[in-house]
């Protein structure tokens, strides 16, 4: 196909839309839709090779997946095989057996459903991701997969031109799933194929159904396109179903601007577009990994750095075009001898690249790199677990706990106490473990903790996790010691995921726990869920500590806790109908001087992950904060009565056995 400045122009567009989305630029917050503008693209210039060649009886599917790997591949892994040097430096054991596989993942171009697995795009979290942008590649590369296929099949029974009315009708039920999936399963919609073909499609019909215009109609129709384009960067955001319906803007413009075919656009064949356009693919590989990297050390609120890291990208695309991209497309493949030094220089790269992932893979991450002295300092900060010394009895990570009895009985506080509590729920009560230690120790009291992955407190068999785990058949255990066992402890701790449940809509569970225990034992004490981040806070942490730079918790976004202080509200509000029920407030278990905070005074955060828990660390000084409160003086008034009561309890037994055995003896 001959080179056209308008397709060229469009990607300098597109490229520019994600790279200033991607760094945050004001004003750009539908960024985001420049992959959708390469997808129309894509699909045209697809469907322009393998058509064109199919009139000349000159198309081979082989020949055509060996022209795609030689423009994408060698500089995917040259990418791939950089950030595995970064990682090496900046990740620790975990996140670098991650990257690993995210890089074997974009290897194989199957990303995107590694991706389906963890955090929406639009979230945070996805700044721990180096390859995340390899999404639309794997999507890419499985429709190449796919068309020509289809293509060449379809052609043993109808005449080329015929074909094209298949791929409208194809179009058409990818746009309705589109629309359907995306307010349904919006991850999956968003990052897979099936929803996302059409805008591919698209593209192939803009081929296939060519408009003649005349000169006066083009100018209009490609503005018409340009700002339905401008329109979806700057006024769709990510808070939006995509890619539902709304996606049709950039796709519809894109394929307007295409239709016209102007080669002499002042928008598409300019230097900077001409430039940016045949960099377009090295920019988008690099430019994310700087995006990563800006994020890691807290950079990306400093506009100098934002300018610098739009450079940096600019620049590393130019270089990867002119030296691995260019290079490895330099000479025609062919299915002769010849096709070997192309194969080559697929090979060569993608070898070394996948070589080294699966040597991360192997060594878990290669943990000697970090010192003895690194580990003991991480190891408080980790959640508090049965392999670790607590009693979070953690079945979905380690298999080789048993089901059964064996997660029934894990004491802490002060051991052999007349007086008796239970904490029971799911991992948010296993991670109070230290906090009960200490503070079982200074009330006198002996704890068992009954804890287990997704088993929150409740009366029936409902969970928010896979019923089908081994996690649920301990929590059936778990549920039926509580509701046999509750009445013979002096007080009971109930602590849960309130968020995941109150989003599930299983509260209900959740109250008929708190009445039941108020009912079986003399004192409840419910505690509240840690605050959510939207990032791993302690991989932040742990990040400073590597390369001791500041650490400002402040930095990090909390979007996801706003349900969490709901949930919290809900479950405060509830224990007020019982007296014999106490409540646990952030404020009085996360502070500072009296003062609520998410760090502690050493400026080390509670938090273990951003999913709301707290490690061993943070529930340890959450207990010295929450001794310092004015509740720990309530509580402790709450657990003197209950001790009191008991002993009166007793007194009274004692002497009614006394007289029974006198009596007996008359």
């Amino acid at each position: 196909m001959e080179f056209r400045r308008d397709i060229n122009g469009l990607r300098a567009i597109a490229v520019a839309l994600v790279v200033l989305f991607h760094f945050g630029i004001p004003g750009m917050q539908g960024g985001f839709i420049g992959v959708d503008v390469f997808f129309v693209i894509s699909g045209y210039l697809m469907t322009g090779i393998i058509f064109s060649r199919m009139r000349k009886d000159s198309f081979s599917v082989l020949g055509f997946y060996l022209d795609r790997a030689r423009r994408i591949v060698p500089a995917l892994a040259c990418v791939c095989f950089i950030v595995l040097l970064v990682g090496w430096v900046l990740l620790l054991p975990g996140g670098y057996e991650e990257l690993a596989n995210q890089v074997l993942g974009s290897l194989t171009f199957v990303s995107n459903f590694i991706y389906t697995q963890d955090s929406g795009y639009f979230e945070q979290a996805v700044h721990d991701n180096w390859l995340l942008h390899t999404w639309s590649l794997s999507v890419e590369w499985q429709f190449y997969l796919i068309y020509p296929i289809a293509i060449v099949a379809l052609r043993q029974f109808f005449p080329l031109h015929s074909i094209r009315w298949f791929i409208v009708i194809a179009a058409i039920l990818s746009f309705a799933l589109s629309i359907y999936a995306s307010g349904r399963w919006p991850t999956h919609a968003f990052y897979l194929l099936p929803t996302r073909a059409w805008e591919m499609m698209v593209g192939a019909l803009v081929f296939l159904f060519p408009i003649q215009k005349s000169h006066e109609n083009k100018m209009l129709w490609e503005a018409v396109g340009f700002v339905l384009i401008a329109f979806s960067a700057v006024f769709i955001s990510s808070s939006v179903a995509w890619p539902g319906w709304l996606a049709a803007f950039p796709v519809i413009g894109t394929a307007l601007i295409m239709l016209q075919a102007r080669q002499d656009s002042p928008l598409t064949s300019n230097p900077i577009s001409e430039f940016l356009g045949k960099s377009s693919y090295s920019i988008y590989l690099w430019h994310w990994p700087v995006v990563v990297w800006m994020h890691y050390f807290g950079l990306m609120s400093n506009v100098l750095w934002v300018i610098t890291g739009i450079v940096i990208s600019i620049v590393l695309g130019y270089i990867s075009y002119n030296y691995i991209e260019n290079v490895a497309r330099k000479k025609k493949t062919s299915l002769t001898k010849s096709s070997i030094r192309p194969l080559i220089r697929i090979g060569a790269p993608t070898t070394v690249a996948a070589i080294f992932s699966a040597a991360i893979i192997f060594s878990d991450g290669y943990p000697k790199r970090m010192s003895d002295d690194f580990y003991a300092t991480m190891e408080k900060l980790d959640l508090p677990r049965v392999t670790n010394g607590w009693c979070f009895y953690d079945v979905n990570t380690n298999e080789h706990l048993p089901i059964g009895s064996k997660g029934l009985e894990c004491r802490r506080g002060e051991r052999n106490s007349a007086l008796k509590g239970l904490l029971f729920g799911d991992s948010f009560a296993g991670h109070y473990g230290p906090f009960w230690d200490q503070l079982g120790k200074e009330l006198s009291a002996e704890v068992n903790s009954v804890t287990t992955n997704w088993c929150y407190p409740s009366t029936n068999d409902v969970i928010y996790g896979d019923v089908t785990s081994r996690s649920y058949d301990q929590c059936l255990v778990n549920r039926k010691y509580f509701l046999e066992n509750a009445s013979g402890y002096d007080f009971v701790v109930l602590s849960g995921s309130w968020k995941k449940i109150y989003s599930a809509e299983q509260m209900q569970g959740v109250y008929d726990a708190i009445s039941y225990a108020a009912r079986q034992s003399k004192l409840v004490i419910v505690m509240a869920t840690p605050t959510y981040f939207d990032v791993d806070v302690r991989k932040m942490y742990v990040r400073s500590v590597l390369f001791d730079i500041d650490f400002d918790i402040n930095e990090f976004s909390k979007v996801g806790d706003l349900e969490a202080v709901e949930a919290n509200k809900a479950i405060e509000n509830f224990t007020k109908n019982y007296a014999n029920v106490f409540y646990m407030d952030r404020s009085s278990l996360f502070h500072v001087n009296g003062v609520p905070s998410e760090v502690t005074e050493e400026n080390i955060p509670y938090s273990f992950d951003q999913h709301g828990h707290i490690s061993i660390y943070g529930s340890v000084m959450a207990a010295t904060s929450f001794i310092k409160s004015h509740r720990y003086n309530e509580l402790a008034e709450r657990i003197t009565e209950v001790q009191r009561n008991k002993s009166k309890n007793l007194v009274f037994m004692n002497s009614k056995d006394s007289e029974n055995s006198g009596s007996s003896t008359l």
